[in-house]
């Protein structure tokens, strides 16, 4: 009767087969999103032009050239591109675990030592070896690590790609905020000019004793206000230069050449598609929902962690006493070791349920980040609606103010009425005239939110800034 013997190697091998062979450690399904989204938003569309830059539809070449500069020398953008690289450079860690490992070591001994005789004996040795690793991923492990930190890598492209809406966004609302100073300082210097007449005109009158000296003061003290104004505009007005000069990665605003006044036309209501298609478009969703992903494959890593792991070993040594004949002495190593943890205080258990954690928290943040881009897009369909309304209301307001401007003008000329009505005319005059212009910058900028809310895919064809320029930019400032 023969006895079959097994290799202690084959039956650790089986031993470790069997304690982890009938477990399932790929992720867990996730639930995707919200089960309540929305059929339509209130006011839609179901064409779709996501994949074109928004700003083309305002069709300023000023606007162009500010975002254009922005996204390529914004200094914010810059540190999210070098975060990227980072993130990059972590995937590539994450991936090196599937690959043999192999390392070389070499040393050089002179021993010397003294006898009783006085004599001494030098001794020479000489080592070179090559030491190699590698981990059998039986339960996935090492693919586990991999696939979350490529999803990891891929949700931080998607994090610039936030950061590219937002940037086109800012550059876009500043500048329209510069056009609304501007109108602004324009229409406050005609209003100056009109009413230093008005206070010439009432200062003859008052020579005529036709008015008093209080006419005289409260005309004054319009003109007055008027010259602050100004003053505060052309403030504002630099303030918004400064701001589009750092947004655009410049230091200062000269040699900008914006000479824009008038706000730009804007098209009807843009095509805003369906709740459901914010899901693709808004790299903030994405984001969220790669990281969900990830946090799943980081579950399986955590679960295999637990299970014996088997790697394999190996080294070649060469040995001599001298140097000449150091290949002609050598020593080949090859193991196989099987470890599992036996005993770690509930580390592995909990660094499992951690990252089951971690999945439950990025689920509820995905979930969240749905909802609130769908109201992000209900929010901006309602302010443009209503802001349209406004400026309804305002152009007629503005209508009436002018006519009963006019006529209490005419009537205190003619000494029908005293100064008071043209004074609170002219004052709801000015008042409705720069609310105009301040309500079409509001619209304006509803539509910036607008189209920053649907986001689209054209945030994918901005390519990231090569390496070359990244090690110029730091030999310049060594």
């Amino acid at each position: 009767m023969c006895r079959l013997r097994l290799p202690m190697f084959l039956l650790l091998l089986l031993l470790t087969l069997a304690a982890g062979g009938c477990m399932d450690l790929r992720p867990e399904p996730a639930v995707p999103g919200p089960e309540n989204l929305s059929d339509h938003f209130s006011l839609y569309s179901t064409a779709d032009d996501a994949a074109l830059p928004w700003w083309n539809n305002f069709n300023d070449p000023e606007l162009d050239q500010l975002i254009t500069s922005g996204l390529a020398d914004n200094l914010s953008l810059q540190e999210a591109w070098a975060r990227l690289s980072q993130t990059r450079a972590l995937a590539a860690k994450a991936g090196a675990g599937q690959y043999p490992d192999l390392s070389m070591n070499g040393t050089a001994a002179h021993l010397r030592s003294d006898s009783s005789d006085a004599r001494q004996q030098t001794n020479e040795n000489f080592t070179l070896g090559l030491d190699t690793g590698y981990e059998i991923d039986l339960w996935g492990r090492v693919r586990a690590q991999i696939k979350g930190a490529d999803l990891d890598l891929d949700a931080g492209r998607e994090d610039v790609n936030v950061l590219i809406m937002s940037l086109s966004g800012l550059i876009a609302e500043t500048w329209v905020e510069l056009l609304s100073q501007r109108q602004q300082q324009l229409q406050l210097k005609e209003q100056l000019e009109l009413n230093k007449k008005l206070l010439d005109l009432i200062e003859m009158r008052f020579t005529m004793s036709r008015a008093s000296a209080l006419d005289v003061y409260q005309q004054g003290q319009t003109v007055t206000a008027l010259q602050g104004g100004l003053i505060n505009s052309r403030a504002r007005r630099q303030l918004q230069l400064n701001q589009l000069a750092l947004l655009t990665g410049r230091s200062t605003a000269a040699g900008m050449n914006l000479s824009r006044v008038k706000f730009p036309e804007i098209s009807s209501l843009p095509p805003t598609g369906l709740p459901a298609d914010l899901l693709a478009r808004r790299p903030d969703i994405r984001a969220a929902g790669l990281r969900l992903q990830s946090a799943g494959w980081q579950v399986a890593a955590a679960r295999a962690d637990r299970l014996p792991k088997i790697r394999l070993g190996g080294a070649v040594n060469y040995t001599s006493t001298a140097l000449d004949l150091l290949l002609d002495n050598w020593i080949l190593r090859l193991a196989a070791t099987v470890t599992g943890p036996i005993f770690d205080g509930g580390y592995r258990r909990a660094e499992v349920k951690r990252s089951r954690a971690v999945v439950d928290e990025r689920l509820a943040a995905y979930r969240n980040t749905v909802l609130t881009a769908v109201r992000e897009v209900e929010d901006a369909l309602t302010r443009e609606q209503q802001y349209r309304n406004f400026l309804i209301n305002i152009d007629k307001q503005l209508q009436l103010t002018e006519m009963a401007y006019r006529e209490a003008t005419w009537r205190y000329l003619n000494g029908l009425n005293d100064f008071l009505p043209v004074l609170r005319e002219q004052i709801n005059l000015i008042t409705f005239q720069l609310d105009r212009i301040k309500t079409g910058a509001d619209l304006l900028k509803a539509r910036i939110l607008l189209y920053k809310a649907l986001g689209g895919s054209w945030m994918a064809d901005i390519p990231e800034p090569a390496a070359e320029k990244s090690i110029h930019l730091y030999k310049k400032t060594k």
